[in-house]
């Protein structure tokens, strides 16, 4: 199994919840009331699932309420921005991959003209709030693991053939590399 297919497992709702520290119905209101994944189909009659970027973008959106924005806040300046694991895997380089800035895999918030909170280019704005990506992922990822784990038992239908502890090893391999990478460490 490739690492990939371990950014690509899905969770129903209930499960995401679970994972990210959210009631169902928060998940819910993120969904349909406050629009945190535009474009996705909703409605009576579509299955919603998340990847690990999804989890990782609701858990930014707790991770800017605890900074003091609104639920409605936090899903508006997360609305149309790339999952903190995007940011994790590319942000903070620049061409060569050589260091934007010293602040690799976070996210920057600050307020614009009309007072909403948008996403900055980096730290060189005037920025309020900074989501670091890396310890979202480190407090999500165990708990996420254990749940593809207990999913690829034989009482679960694995959504991907192949063995999932070496799509578990690369996929962890591939984030150690990045993170050295990032942080100026071996893997």
């Amino acid at each position: 199994m490739e690492s990939t297919q371990i950014e690509s497992w899905s969770f129903g709702r209930n499960e995401a919840a679970d994972l990210v520290g959210m009631s169902s119905v928060q998940v819910g209101n993120y969904l349909k009331r406050y629009d945190l994944f535009p474009g996705r189909p909703r409605g009576k009659g579509y299955h919603v699932s998340f990847k690990l970027r999804d989890l990782l973008k609701l858990a930014a959106v707790k991770a800017l309420i605890e900074s003091g924005l609104t639920p409605e806040q936090a899903a508006e300046a997360l609305r149309n921005l790339q999952s903190p694991l995007d940011a994790m895997m590319h942000d903070g380089y620049g061409k060569d991959q050589e260091p934007a800035f010293t602040y690799p895999g976070t996210m920057f918030f600050t307020r614009n003209a009309d007072g909403h909170w948008i996403a900055a280019d980096g730290p060189d704005k005037v920025v309020c709030i900074q989501i670091r990506c890396w310890p979202l992922f480190d407090d999500l990822w165990p708990r996420v693991r254990a749940k593809i784990r207990e999913e690829s038992t034989p009482d679960f239908m694995a959504p991907y053939p192949g063995d999932v502890e070496a799509g578990i090893a690369a996929f962890e391999a591939e984030i150690a590399k990045i993170r050295a990478q990032r942080w100026g460490k071996e893997a």
